[in-house]
């Protein structure tokens, strides 16, 4: 009998402490801001939910491929400011949690950064469950009197393959929290295939856009859709609804030439871009290349083919009179072997890679403007 109570005695007192740890948490949903505050999104309260990345009326205009691939929030993040020791993020996804080719924390986690007072970027870790309905809980144990004090700027990277459908951030009671409006910048305009979607990135930290983000400290909007990104005409002409700083047309891995008119339809983008907005500056990307280009002489005539055509468009659009366009050529990417996770997707070695050679490329576009 004694054994009974006892146990019933450590039951109602665990119990009780899990309870107390559910009331000391204060829990915020994104959904229900009072401004909007999903960052990478062109068309801020104008998605079917916050976590889309095209507006709702664009449906009717794109491939359902495409529209089901917009549904998932590449690119995407939340910024706020909290002194907290542990975030913790809840939320519930759609999709299926991983690929063969690219691990769950990946597709389906979340990604956690931070700056110091000096404006150099942290990233925290702790525990994570990645399932239908997941969970993180980041551990920011930082002994700085500064962080204490006033804590400081975090920025959450949503999933490059997955729908979030709920979400909420938790902190304990005795911390403050304070979600941050969107960043006023013109941003920079990504579209593209799987690999400006974070194919085949470890985290979402590390999908090309989001490094990039975080080395300019400038707002990124990530158009990747994997095996989509075709240059359309119905994507340039939401294209052209953005007010950017920059536009990176970085299709040619999902071109091909049996199939697509490289050529026409790069001028074609260029010149609609250009009609709209003739002072933003446009890069043309060339194709990577192919890791086995050596040992598959498809893939390498390939290759070949579409830089080429490329090329042409490049030098028939300057030929035109049209400024502020580049290239960025095959050779400029610089793609080794150990780069690629397969024969086309980088990992987070060729991501890095990526965001550095744009990187350097906006900066000497920006110190010219």
């Amino acid at each position: 009998m004694k054994k009974i109570h006892l146990l019933s005695l450590i039951l109602f007192l665990a119990h009780i402490s899990f309870a107390q740890e559910i009331t000391e948490l204060k829990w915020w949903n994104p959904a229900k801001s009072e401004f909007p505050v999903i960052a990478g999104q062109a068309w801020p309260q104008q998605e079917k939910t916050i976590y889309h990345r095209l507006p709702e009326r664009a449906e009717e205009k794109l491939r359902e491929a495409v529209w089901r691939l917009s549904k998932q929030s590449a690119g995407l993040s939340i910024r706020f400011r909290s002194n907290a020791n542990n975030i913790r993020v809840k939320y519930k996804l759609k999709g299926a949690i991983a690929m063969p080719h690219m691990p769950a924390t990946g597709v389906s986690g979340l990604d956690l950064y931070g700056k110091t007072k000096d404006g150099e970027w942290f990233r925290p870790w702790g525990t994570y469950r990645i399932d239908s309905i997941s969970s993180y809980n980041f551990k920011v144990d930082v002994n700085v009197a500064s962080y204490i004090k006033n804590g400081t700027e975090f920025q959450l990277f949503l999933p490059l393959y997955n729908e979030v459908d709920h979400l909420e951030i938790g902190v304990e009671e005795e911390f403050f929290f304070e979600a941050l409006p969107l960043r006023i910048e013109k941003p920079i305009v990504a579209y593209g295939t799987s690999i400006c979607q974070g194919a085949c990135a470890s985290r979402p930290g590390m999908a090309w856009t989001n490094i990039l983000e975080r080395k300019l400290q400038w707002p990124v909007i990530n158009l990747g859709f994997s095996g989509n990104g075709r240059l359309e005409p119905a994507l340039i002409d939401l294209m052209t609804e953005i007010d950017a700083k920059v536009y990176i047309l970085d299709c040619l891995p999902n071109l091909t030439p049996e199939r697509d008119d490289t050529y026409k339809l790069a001028v074609e983008a260029v010149k609609k871009l250009k009609g709209k907005r003739p002072e933003v500056p446009v890069i043309l990307t060339a194709h990577l290349g192919f890791s086995d280009d050596f040992t598959n002489q498809n893939n390498n005539s390939k290759t070949i083919k579409l830089n080429k055509d490329l090329g042409r468009a490049f030098d028939a659009l300057k030929a035109e009179g049209f400024t502020k366009v580049y290239l960025l050529q095959k050779e400029d990417l610089g793609f080794v072997d150990a780069m690629f996770v397969d024969n086309i997707h980088p990992n987070d070695h060729g991501m890095l890679q990526y965001a550095t050679v744009y990187e350097k490329l906006i900066r000497d576009i920006w110190n010219k403007l």
